[in-house]
């Protein structure tokens, strides 16, 4: 009996046994379908945006910061890096450790935008849970629209579900493309600033960049700067005006009048003789221009399309010139500075035929050319089929329809433009010297920084005075990528020129600055008191927890530290500056400026001290003060060690710590 008794308390302890692991696993089963649900919804869900517009903690430069959960139970980087790499080749080569790494990298390669924009920079830290990434981006709601769209891509690829990366990639490029950077010259400006070690920062409330800090800033949009005389960019936009100015100074140029009447601009033409050209007063890219006009009827038609475009726009008719014709090439050239630096022929578009396919088919086959992307770095537009186009392939007796010989090639266009799909070639290295003259004798008159001169030549290479040569308008501002990224020859570097005609001798457009976390109101003063000493005409900016003072004045408080920042480096006076940014600043607001001579650390909490000591410049001074303890570092050397009694004796020791350097570091500028 005590046996059976034994084996029965066994079975009943081993069928507990079974049933609590029974429940165990049950429960397991739970949690862990709890677990994927959760996962499965916040995988890839990024949230928590913010955006800096320079240094912050997470990243040494500007930055969108975003919070993004990966769940630990998923796919394999290979698994994701096997789809993407057939879009971005370039992953194949980086190496990427986990998922979140391949989804950082694949997000640059998306904000690069298949253009190689000029930014690559990412940092990973984490929050809990979370991973925090932040990326280095040029435009806030296109890198926004980014992360959503790498974000879709990878919960796509984790849920096996229908995604279109492509399709969605070429929306995101077009939004690009209508952002102040997807403009061709005024990114290539951007980068040849960044890429001289200049610091760049966009001023939202005047819509236009600034180069350069202070009293070195060079501000401006596309190649019209601050520096450049108002009423000469004004003057150039009335080619009528600029027609009598050019004549008067003996200048090659076509014979022509402006005229607001339908029958006055037909005597005018009949006056001239045909073939002439009518245009209008104000116009750009080519707009609205009709050439080889030969009778009293295409004047009159060429009028009306003028006034009519003008009350399309809503603006006021101007008048529309009529001038001699002119034949030869168009060309762009150009000065920076009054000095001659490059020179583009520019053929109006064409197709070549293959005695099979129509002009449209052939248009079709041109726009496929991948130097055709018409993006911000592609060297040719699209050639857009228009009214225009229309109308002067029937001029030839021509449509879209009509199928060209074997190797006859199908002018398109009456105009040149790049931006009407002309082609562009660099001929810098052909252009008579005589002609070269021409143009600086021209840009002598002007003074605006980057003036574009427009001429009909049979031959470039040949002086002006041998005839067949004219001047058909001058531009200020005028567009300058075409000539770093031609179809055909050699680039000329436009935007480094118009940055090195600012920015003379290696200047990269800095003032002094020094950097700290906590320096006081009286040493400020201090110090503003002897950099005067050193150089009476020194204009000093400072920014403490009071506001923003110049030369030991105060000038205002904004509620947002970054403004203050801006306020002073937008200053056109300020030749030194002292920023001071605590740590809620930098969390909140990040520093803006980049770089500092010198960075003064008092008892400085983690993040004041990491992205503080970021910004030191080569041979910077650094100064650590620990309670009374002040250390004076030159590359990591000590250099000096004080120690003060009391906050005042602090200001005054430390003003002695940096004194022998001051003038040093005022000279390097």
């Amino acid at each position: 009996m005590e046996n059976l008794e034994n084996d029965n308390s066994m079975d009943a302890a081993k069928k507990l046994i079974e049933a609590v692991r029974k429940q165990f696993e049950i429960e397991n089963e739970k949690i862990y379908k709890y677990r994927t649900e959760i996962f499965k919804e916040k995988d890839f869900k990024p949230r928590k945006f913010y955006a800096y517009n320079g240094p912050n903690f997470y990243l040494d430069r500007q930055a969108l910061v975003f919070n993004l959960f990966i769940a630990p139970e998923g796919d394999t980087v290979e698994f994701y890096k096997e789809q993407i790499v057939k879009y971005f080749p370039k992953l194949n080569e980086i190496e990427t450790p986990y998922v979140v790494y391949l989804f950082a990298e694949t997000l640059m390669q998306v904000l690069k935008m298949d253009i190689d924009l000029f930014i690559g920079k990412y940092g990973i830290s984490s929050d809990g849970d979370e991973y925090v990434l932040a990326v280095e981006y040029l435009d806030k709601e296109i890198a926004e629209e980014a992360v959503y769209l790498v974000s879709d891509w990878f919960r796509a690829m984790t849920n096996n579900w229908e995604f279109d990366f492509g399709k969605e990639f070429a929306k995101l490029q077009a939004m690009f493309d209508k952002t102040l950077f997807g403009g061709p010259t005024l990114y290539s400006l951007i980068e040849a600033g960044i890429k001289l070690g200049i610091p760049v920062i966009y001023l939202y409330e005047e819509n236009q960049f600034m180069w350069g800090y202070g009293k070195k800033q060079l501000r401006g949009r596309s190649t019209t700067f601050h520096t450049d005389g108002i009423k000469d960019t004004e003057f150039t936009m009335y080619k009528d005006m600029v027609g009598d100015f050019l004549e008067m100074c003996g200048f090659p140029t076509p014979k022509g009048k402006n005229c607001f009447d339908e029958e006055e601009i037909v005597k005018e033409a009949i006056k001239l003789g045909f073939p002439c050209v009518v245009k209008p007063v104000a116009g750009h890219k080519g707009q609205g221009v009709t050439t080889n006009i030969e009778s009293e009827t295409e004047v009159r038609v060429a009028f009306n399309k003028i006034i009519n475009a003008a009350k399309e726009e809503g603006v006021n008719f101007d008048g529309a010139i009529v001038q001699q014709q002119i034949y030869g090439t168009d060309h762009r050239l150009i000065s920076i500075g009054g000095k001659f630096v490059a020179a583009l022929e520019r053929v109006a578009a064409y197709v070549d035929g293959n005695g099979k396919n129509t002009i449209e088919e052939l248009i079709k086959e041109e726009n496929d050319k991948l130097i055709r992307l018409d993006n911000a770095r592609s060297p040719l537009c699209k050639i857009k089929i228009d009214e225009n186009l229309i109308d002067f392939l029937k001029l030839q007796k021509l449509s879209l329809t009509s199928v060209p010989a074997e190797g006859e090639r199908i002018t398109l266009r009456r105009v040149a433009n790049i931006s009407a799909g002309g082609v562009s070639i660099n001929v810098t290295d052909k252009i008579h010297p005589v002609n070269v003259k021409m143009v600086e004798d021209i840009a002598g008159y002007f003074n605006v920084k980057a003036l574009g001169i427009d001429v009909l030549a049979a031959d470039i290479s040949k002086p002006w005075t041998e005839g067949n040569f004219g001047i058909i308008e001058i531009n200020a501002g005028p567009g300058v990528f075409m000539h770093l990224a031609p179809a055909y020859g050699g680039s000329i570097d436009v935007p480094k020129h118009i940055m090195l005609s600012h920015f003379k001798n290696g200047d990269n457009g800095r003032i002094p600055i020094i950097a700290t976390n906590g320096v006081s109101l009286n040493f400020a003063n201090m110090l503003n008191d002897k950099l005067h000493s050193i150089k009476p005409e020194i204009y000093f900016g400072c920014l403490l927890e009071e506001g923003v003072h110049f030369n030991g004045a105060y000038f205002y408080n904004n509620p947002e530290h970054n403004q203050n920042v801006k306020i002073i480096l937008r200053n056109p006076k300020v030749d030194f500056a002292l920023f001071k940014h605590n740590k809620h600043d930098i969390y909140d607001y990040g520093l803006l400026h980049t770089g500092a001579d010198i960075v003064i650390l008092d008892n400085a909490a983690y993040a004041e001290e990491v992205v503080l000591k970021e910004q030191l410049l080569p041979d910077a001074l650094l100064v650590e003060i620990t309670d009374n303890e002040l250390k004076l570092k030159k590359n990591n050397d000590v250099v000096n060690t004080v120690w003060a009694d009391n906050d005042a004796d602090k200001d005054y020791k430390l003003l002695n710590l940096i004194e022998p350097y001051l003038s040093e570091i005022i000279s390097r500028y």
